[in-house]
């Protein structure tokens, strides 16, 4: 990830945890969950403060977590007790281990360059009929926003492309143009892609 990005995140990691924090999951999390079997092994890719892994913990699923911002890491793990590790998302090197991963907004910060080699390094972690799920702002580019935060935006036949070619199936697109607000206080669309390995 990009240092200028991570340096944000360090710093604002209890801001952040206020502003996303959720007793119950949203619908989309709750819809994750439901798919992967009980007790099965999840990973949660780029988990920020920890509490979408600690609502799977409760849920009685394995979860694995890392991001790249040690201060939010330390939150997943003194306020969540996630047990998360501090890593970038080209370190991923597990094989056949987990029944899904959640990747829900964190690799629109990883440069475009390297987007097809981390869906294929989370394809060879995923057990036989794995299941993803992916959230990413949608539009065109690569760009740093007022809060000096790096993303790399994507157009929803782009995506689909990248994960077939690593490997996934398609299973389902749902597009949000209506968008969500930022931190920045814009407006941005995006959309949730889940695919199965």
């Amino acid at each position: 990830m990009d240092i200028e990005t991570i340096n944000y995140y360090d710093a604002s990691a209890k801001s952040y945890l206020d502003m996303v924090c959720n007793a119950e999951p949203d619908s989309d999390l709750k819809s994750f969950m439901e798919t992967i079997k009980p007790g099965g092994t999840v990973l949660d890719y780029g988990c920020g403060p920890g509490n979408s892994s600690a609502i799977m913990q409760a849920a009685g699923l394995k979860v694995y977590a890392f991001d790249g911002s040690q201060e939010m890491v330390n939150i997943a793990n003194n306020l969540f007790n996630v047990k998360a590790i501090k890593a970038e998302f080209k370190e991923l090197s597990d094989i056949n281990l987990y029944d899904g991963v959640w990747a829900n907004f964190s690799l629109l910060h990883a440069p475009r360059s390297e987007m097809l080699i981390n869906l294929k390094k989370i394809h060879t972690s995923l057990k036989e009929n794995g299941y993803l799920h992916i959230g990413l702002k949608i539009g065109n580019g690569e760009m740093r926003d007022t809060l000096g935060r790096n993303y790399t935006y994507y157009q929803p036949e782009e995506l689909n492309s990248l994960l077939i070619s690593s490997g996934f199936s398609i299973n389902t697109q749902r597009l949000d143009m209506n968008g969500t607000l930022s931190m920045t206080g814009a407006i941005e669309p995006f959309m949730i892609v889940t695919a199965y390995a």
